[in-house]
Formats: C-alpha cells, sequence, structure tokens
C-alpha cells in the first residue's frame, strides 16, 4: 500500500473510532507510522465516485442530472412502468397541455377578431 493511500485509510479508520494501536494492528505497521500519518497534513479528499448513469430512452438523450434520474425512479415506480414509458408519458402531458394553451390563444384571437 502507497504512503498516500495508507494516510487516506488512517484518516478514515480514525474518523470513525479507531485508536492508533487497532489501526497499525489493522494495517499491520507499526504504532509509530500511524501517530505520524495522523501527525502530518490530511491528505486530499478522493473525488466522489460518479454515479451510475441512468437508463436512456431509446431515441432521447437526456443531460445527467442526480434529481432527474430520482424523479425518473420515483414515477417509474408509481405507475410501475419503464423510465422510457414514464418519460414518454411526461412528455406527451406535457406537450398536450402546452397544445391546450396554444389553442386558447388562437381561439381567444380569433373572438377578438370576430
Amino acid at each position: 500500500m502507497s504512503r498516500a493511500t495508507r494516510r487516506i485509510v488512517v484518516a478514515h479508520l480514525t474518523s470513525r473510532g479507531m485508536t492508533p494501536t487497532e489501526i497499525a494492528d489493522e494495517l499491520g505497521v507499526s504504532d509509530d507510522t500511524v501517530r505520524r500519518d495522523l501527525r502530518e497534513e490530511p491528505p486530499p479528499a478522493p473525488a466522489p465516485e460518479p454515479e451510475p448513469a441512468a437508463p436512456i430512452a431509446a431515441g432521447l438523450l437526456l443531460p445527467e442530472s442526480t434529481q432527474l434520474r430520482q424523479n425518473l425512479s420515483l414515477l417509474a415506480a408509481a405507475y410501475k412502468a419503464q423510465p422510457e414509458d414514464v418519460a414518454q408519458f411526461a412528455i406527451h402531458q406535457a406537450a398536450r397541455a402546452v397544445r391546450a394553451r396554444w389553442q386558447a390563444r388562437i381561439d381567444a384571437r380569433a373572438k377578438q377578431q370576430a
């Protein structure tokens, strides 16, 4: 194990409440090595692991978003459907509402001109 990796592991185990002696036994190093690792500047936190991508509807690419993935999963569970079917349903519902508003505007203009 590299020194940098060991320092990260030591910092993690310390945050979980392990003593330097317990950590030394766990890692197979001396107590002094663990104490030296703890005295030094803490290592930078590792970059977070990227979340797995949400399934993408065939022919439809959506921007990667945790919130979008959560919303899609919630709707899929509620409707007991595949995420692709839920996305298609939501798009159709939104388009239907837009068409209705447009038609109302067209009707209102026609009424004004009559």
